[in-house]
């Protein structure tokens, strides 16, 4: 029993020290190379020693191992597959794989799914990283996506509502290889706190929302072309729930841009949207949504920052001490006005900082999705 004790304590402390240094890549999980396999750490036979003798030098190869720290008491590594020490009572279920679903043939079966009209909350004031807390009914549409439990899951991205029975989000928070092999189990909606089970303001007004809608993802449809030009690209899936949401003050839709627009024409003379999301803030993680307003970047000053690969199809938005970070992978970014429209998508950052002077994130470009997006949903 005293070893077992020893042993939580220090996969604990290795866990804390993974989870602060732990690159961001992708603003949820990294990935595994070929013949590798994302492992709990215990597992792995090639960093037994760490449980005897700890060394810098071996805490730096499991940080740069490290496959998913979403879930920080099931740490796990990237292990080359001859290397694993199975079975294990820490091994998570992968995603279900569903059947490709053959696009329509014509985009405006799924046009006429959107709304052409996405009035949000009036009164949306200024109050992520360095955000504040966001109030109730004031983000209608934004989802938060669970892993690996229907009654106690791990909340580890974002979506937002696009149809009554339709989420968009970022391609590698329901890829199994960046997930680490983490099933997506739950999508909910009108949610706020995390840990309450009923959201209301705690102004004067007391004003309640409406009791959380929670749906199992009946369908994943990842884009095809995900990963296939560049590192993160065409980061875009859709999830179509296994019921309609019920439309309420406390869950709508929102808008998307026109299909092809540039940035610049979504933005129409404005130089910052807003992004919210449940990740982790400059105080760590947090159970209530947060929002946050970064100024646009254009590809000229950000390109620099990514090695010069940027695809058409990403655009940059922060570079301020507000930033999206680890956790709001998959949420929207959104252009506040008459009417609310969805800029882009929390795809990745340069590196584990958040909120750093200076260095922008990368945003998947919706706008340059519309055709797809339309082409893949049904009634």
């Amino acid at each position: 029993m005293e070893n077992r004790v020893k042993m939580m304590v220090l996969l604990t402390i290795i866990t804390i020290f993974v989870t602060t240094e732990a690159g961001r890549i992708i603003r949820q999980v990294s990935k595994c190379g070929p013949g590798e396999s994302c492992t709990p750490l215990r597992s792995c036979s090639t960093f037994r020693d760490i449980f005897t003798s700890p060394t810098s030098e071996m805490y730096r190869r499991i940080r740069q191992a490290t496959c998913n720290n979403m879930e920080r008491r099931n740490l796990k590594v990237c292990c080359n597959q001859s290397y694993i020490n199975l079975p294990t009572t820490f091994a998570i279920p992968s995603i279900p794989t569903t059947p490709p679903t053959k696009p329509t043939q014509d985009p405006s079966v799924g046009e006429s799914l959107l709304p052409t009209v996405c009035k949000g909350p009036e009164g949306f004031s200024e109050r992520v990283y360095n955000g504040v807390k966001a109030s109730v009914g004031e983000l209608p549409w934004i989802a938060v996506l669970g892993y690996d439990s229907t009654t106690d899951p791990f909340w580890g991205c974002g979506g937002t509502l696009i149809t009554e029975q339709y989420i968009l989000t970022a391609a590698h928070c329901v890829h199994p290889t960046h997930t680490g092999g983490a099933s997506l189990t739950v999508v909910r909606l009108g949610e706020l706190d995390l840990e309450t089970e009923r959201d209301c303001d705690s102004d004067v007004t007391m004003n309640c929302a409406s009791l959380p809608q929670d749906f199992a993802p009946a369908e994943v449809i990842l884009h095809p072309d995900f990963e296939t030009r560049g590192q993160v690209s065409d980061d875009i899936a859709l999830i179509r729930l296994d019921r309609k949401a019920e439309l309420n003050p406390y869950v709508r839709l929102l808008c998307l841009p026109p299909a092809g627009a540039s940035i610049e024409e979504v933005l129409d003379n404005d130089n910052s949207a807003e992004v919210a999301g449940w990740g982790f803030t400059h105080e760590g993680r947090t159970n209530v949504l947060q929002k946050a307003s970064l100024p646009f970047v254009n590809k000229a000053t950000c390109n620099p920052h990514f090695d010069d690969e940027l695809l058409p199809e990403q655009v940059c938005f922060g570079g301020g001490i507000q930033d999206s970070c680890k956790g709001d992978s998959g949420g929207p970014l959104m252009l506040r006005d008459i009417n609310n429209i969805l800029v882009g998508i929390v795809s990745r950052g340069k590196d584990s900082r958040c909120g750093v002077e200076g260095l922008p994130a990368i945003y998947t470009h919706v706008a340059a999705y519309r055709t797809w997006i339309t082409q893949n949903i049904r009634p």
